[in-house]
């Protein structure tokens, strides 16, 4: 009896601590943070193009403070958000621009962009049926976390938000880009060293893409014409000129 007596209080403890278990509240695996700790933020809003339809960037804040919040959004969250809510005021229709996790550092209606000086100049162009994004989608140093260490990559949609399309290759790193005529001419960095890095030692490469086709961007310098010009310049600058 006493044996059987001692089983079961066993059992009963073992079940206390499962159900403790199941019922443990979620943590944000990334920040060691409590879920319910979080505050998705969208108090700021922007119409495109007068068409009535709204676009909320997210942000995350805390309703608490946590110094042990210690991850890689929160030291980029001032300048970039984790998706956008595009809300049709007309029909009431709203929703995410993706439901995949993303770094939002930028985004334009009608505009390039460069993210080296923070300049950003208008084009009166077709690009005007489009919304640019510059986006980080891909942990590539694999540090399981998403920052600007990792490539930016350039996304389109239409003016409603819909149909997100990645335009840049994956696995360059987009420097600059701008839009001529339909045209968009973009940089970008190839981790050339194979480092896991995109820094002034890797290769750039200089794109582009149709806008009306939207095939895949084409490279405007091949590694042919690349080639040619370090010979005329060998040949016209070498030490006995």
């Amino acid at each position: 009896m006493k044996h059987f007596l001692l089983l079961y209080t066993l059992f009963i403890i073992v079940s206390c601590e499962k159900k403790e278990q199941v019922f443990e509240k979620p943590v944000n695996q990334e920040t060691g943070t409590k879920l319910e700790d979080l505050n998705i933020l969208t108090n700021n809003s922007i119409e495109i193009d007068s068409t009535g339809i709204l676009a909320f960037p997210l942000s995350i804040g805390e309703t608490i403070e946590r110094s042990s919040l210690e991850s890689s959004f929160k030291s980029e969250k001032e300048s970039s958000f984790w998706n956008i809510i595009f809300y049709n005021t007309t029909t009431g229709e709203k929703h995410l621009l993706s439901k995949q996790k993303m770094l939002i550092s930028n985004y334009e209606t009608d505009y390039s962009y460069d993210p080296s000086n923070k300049t950003v100049n208008q084009m009166n162009t077709s690009s005007k049926n489009f919304i640019f994004y510059n986006i980080i989608t891909d942990d590539y140093d694999g540090n399981k976390k998403l920052n600007f260490e990792d490539p930016t990559y350039l996304f389109l949609t239409d003016k409603e938000g819909k149909n997100l399309k990645q335009i840049s290759p994956k696995n360059l790193n987009i420097i600059n880009w701008k839009i001529i005529s339909k045209k968009i001419i973009f940089n970008a960095q190839s981790d050339s060293n194979k480092n896991k890095k995109f820094d002034d030692t890797d290769e750039v490469i200089t794109l582009e893409y149709d806008l009306e086709s939207q095939k895949s961007p084409i490279i405007i310098f091949d590694k042919n014409f690349k080639n040619s010009l370090i010979k005329n310049f060998k040949n016209n600058w070498n030490q006995n000129n």
